[in-house]
């Protein structure tokens, strides 16, 4: 049975705890890291998200949040690095 995601943001809600971003190498390029491993990988914005990425009033209400997570203006959950998401988030397969 296929699932399709239904962009609530659940999966992404609780990330904080996952990996952190150790630092800005580039414009819109982030060197992330899995706090349980170390594991150490680059993320960039993908290029159509730019601008929703900048808002960070996600954090007001989603504290522990996954820095990348942002909402539209329809109020649906979006990844702003999905397509250089770290292996875990590739890895998730939503039960909902």
């Amino acid at each position: 049975m296929e699932r399709t995601c239904n962009r609530c943001g659940t999966c992404c809600s609780y990330m904080a705890d996952v990996f952190g971003i150790m630092e800005q190498t580039g414009p819109f390029d982030y060197r992330i890291q899995y706090l349980i491993t170390g594991v150490q990988q680059i993320v960039t914005i993908d290029p159509d998200k730019k601008e929703i990425f900048s808002s960070n009033t996600i954090h007001d209400k989603r504290p522990l949040a996954c820095p990348f997570l942002r909402f539209d203006t329809e109020g649906l959950a979006m990844c702003t690095v999905h397509e250089t998401r770290p292996d875990l988030c590739r890895m998730y397969f939503c039960g909902r």
